[in-house]
């Protein structure tokens, strides 16, 4: 079975179920009709040219191309999530890299050799898909931990050096902070992820389907990426939180107000 082909013309047709969710925007005035343009149009070109992009990358389907594709991606998820939690790049580029990549990158090997047992675990078609499937949810997860983290502390910095005060050391004075913001970053994933097969069918396993797959082969492949998402979304905001704690706090432990962008409320 062949997937039906979608022509450039229906692809431009499709924009129409845009029309009546930006008029909405637009007549309640809600400041977001300029944004939500700019990033339909944003998105139409992105995957665009990722789509051409990927055809020939796909076709030279070299070891070391792929995985300096995936490693790109890390990069750019690393410094997407330190721009969005508001947080200065220069402080946070290196200790959030090492997490997304331990989240990502050990997570997508870890499927590739041991539960897909590929003869060759880089090919293009597998590596690929499944670190941007892997890496696009750590991005959220991350944001929300990470900005949950620092803005919690920064608005009850005075909790933190009470308990200091108390005899605590600085690993147990964070504790609170760190359990508040694991919640923030991973209730939403669980609670997904306890109603998908009865109220979503997720973009992995619907996109397998329409290629042509089984429904109990796209049910595996999606039980495989599920499980892989939620491990490398922990990973990595538990990485991403410990490593760049070191850089965020002096030596007697005083929190440094510095590692904020100005407009840092």
């Amino acid at each position: 079975m062949n997937t039906i082909d979608i022509s450039y013309t229906s692809l431009l047709i499709v924009f129409c179920v845009l029309i009546i969710p930006l008029f909405i925007l637009f007549y309640y005035q809600t400041g977001l009709l300029k944004q939500a343009v700019i990033s339909i149009f944003r998105m139409t070109g992105q995957l665009l040219f990722i789509g051409i992009y990927l055809k020939y990358i796909f076709e030279i389907n070299h070891p070391i191309i792929n995985i300096s594709w995936a490693l790109i991606m890390v990069i750019i998820t690393s410094v997407t999530i330190i721009s969005r939690s508001e947080l200065k790049q220069k402080f946070f580029i290196i200790p959030v890299f090492l997490g997304t990549f331990a989240g990502i990158m050990l997570t997508s090997f870890f499927l590739l050799f041991f539960v897909l047992k590929l003869k060759n675990p880089y090919d293009a078609r597998y590596i690929i898909p499944i670190t941007g499937m892997i890496a696009g949810n750590c991005l959220s997860a991350a944001i929300i931990g990470i900005r949950s983290f620092y803005s919690n502390l920064l608005k009850d910095e005075e909790k933190y050096k009470y308990y200091l005060s108390c005899g605590a050391n600085t690993s147990e004075a964070l504790f609170l902070f760190i359990k508040n913001a694991m919640r923030d970053s991973f209730s939403p994933a669980i609670a997904q992820m306890a109603t998908i097969g009865l109220i979503s069918l997720p973009g992995m396993m619907t996109g397998q389907i329409l290629g042509g797959s089984s429904p109990l082969l796209a049910i595996k492949y999606q039980i495989m990426i599920m499980a892989a998402i939620l491990a490398g979304n922990i990973i990595t905001v538990h990485l991403s939180i410990f490593f760049s704690k070191q850089k965020s706090f002096d030596t007697w432990g005083n929190f440094k107000k510095e590692i904020f962008n100005k407009n840092t409320n």
